[in-house]
Formats: structure tokens, C-alpha cells, sequence
């Protein structure tokens, strides 16, 4: 968001370049990437995006690019050669929310190809009820408190039901990225192990496995596979 201000990316570059057994992920609701288009990229940097439907981007997320920027942003950095990827949290339930989720899905699959793409990864609001109280008290003005609330494990979030509806309709919103050899690791956010399986048809057993499964995928695409050290990404 705010580029190479005070010579910060020159220097997480430099870092990046110095320490190739490092993965560096750049993550914005930014189109600022000037320095990235004028100078090397170091071959372990990821820029990736967070996205939201138009109704979102326009209501709720004050000050940022607008979707078409955000996406003409990786566009242009994959052109460059730099690997991408999106982010879908939170995805928020509203009246028409799944097909206009749709579009944007099918944006991303008709702008880019499985092998620029390194991750995709979904979730949704998920609050303490301080936050809530917080929200609720200050002058902007926001409909996200207003979702469904119910426990989860000890916070609030969606129903479970409700979670499976918006994530399941995502991954499958991807199919074609997800059988080819350049295929895109995909995964959720701060979601309970039982909600890959509802949703993505499988999950890992810890979460050292799934670590070890974004490391090993993020390493293949990157083309860095010495990273693996005898890792399976798959």
C-alpha cells in the first residue's frame, strides 16, 4: 500500500535475494506496484490479493482498489513473471452473494492460467465479542455484525452450514485448477480440520502436514524445489 516508502521493499528485497531459503508473501487491497514493475523481483516473493465481490469492495472495505484494479494489478505482475494469489476472506453471505462470488471466481479463471497462480485460499467472519462490541461503537458504518452468529469454539461466526454452503461452492468454483500438474494450493482460514473435509473432500491430519503441504507447493511453483527437502507436496 504504501511502495517503497522509507526504502522498505528495497530492503525485503535485498532480503529476499540474500535468503533464497525464504518465501516472502506480499498481501494487499492495493494496486500500488510501481516498484515492483521497475525493479527485479526476487524468484521466492509472492504478491498475493485479497478479493471481494463489487457490493463488498463498494460498502465495506473503505479506501481500497476496486476489485478490476486489484485484479489488472496481478494481472500485470504475472505478465511480469511474478507468481500470485487470492485471498477470499472474508467471503460474506448476502442476498445474491453466491452468484456474484461466481463472477469474481470466474474472472480469476478466465484472466489467469494454474501455473501463475499459487494459492487461493477462503474464509469468512469470525469474531471474539469484544471486536463486536468495538464495531458496533464506531461512527463508519457496517452490516457485518449483522450475520448470523453462533459459537465457534469460542468465537462467532457463521453457522457451520452456512460456512459449507459459501466454501464448497468456491473450491468447486475452481475444478479446472485443481487437476492439472500446475494446479493452485487452495486452503481455508482459521476454520476448524472437520470443515476441509465437508467442504474440499479431504484435510490433513495436523497442522504440521498442512504446513508442509503449502511449503512444498508454494517451493514447486516457485520453482525452488530444493526447499522440499524430501517434502510430497501432494
Amino acid at each position: 500500500m504504501f511502495g517503497n516508502r522509507e526504502g522498505v521493499l528495497d530492503t525485503l528485497f535485498e532480503f529476499a535475494f540474500k535468503n533464497p531459503n525464504v518465501i516472502l508473501e506480499f498481501k494487499t487491497k492495493s494496486d500500488n506496484i510501481k516498484h515492483f514493475l521497475e525493479n527485479d523481483v526476487p524468484p521466492n516473493i509472492l504478491c498475493t490479493w485479497s478479493l471481494n465481490t463489487k457490493t463488498i469492495i463498494e460498502n465495506e472495505e473503505h479506501l481500497t482498489a476496486s476489485l478490476h484494479k486489484r485484479v489488472n494489478a496481478a494481472r500485470r505482475l504475472a505478465d511480469k513473471g511474478v507468481k500470485v494469489g487470492f485471498h477470499f476472506h472474508p467471503i460474506v453471505e448476502y442476498v445474491g452473494y453466491l452468484d456474484e462470488y461466481k463472477e469474481v471466481y470466474t474472472m480469476l479463471t478466465t484472466k489467469f492460467k494454474p501455473d501463475e497462480v499459487a494459492l487461493i485460499s477462503f474464509g469468512t467472519l469470525t469474531f471474539i465479542k469484544p471486536v463486536i462490541k468495538q464495531l458496533r461503537g464506531r461512527e463508519f458504518r457496517t452490516k457485518i455484525t449483522q450475520i448470523d452468529h453462533v459459537d465457534a469454539s469460542g468465537k462467532t461466526s457463521y453457522p457451520d452450514s452456512k460456512k459449507v454452503e459459501m466454501f464448497k461452492h468456491a473450491y468447486e468454483s475452481f475444478s479446472a485448477w485443481q487437476i492439472d500438474e500446475e494446479r493452485v494450493f487452495f486452503y481455508l482460514c482459521m476454520e476448524e480440520h472437520q470443515m476441509w473435509e465437508k467442504t474440499f473432500g479431504y484435510q490433513y491430519a495436523t497442522n504440521n502436514d498442512f504446513e508442509s503441504a503449502m511449503l512444498g507447493a508454494y517451493s514447486k511453483k516457485l520453482g525452488q524445489e530444493y526447499l522440499l527437502g524430501g517434502i510430497n507436496p501432494f
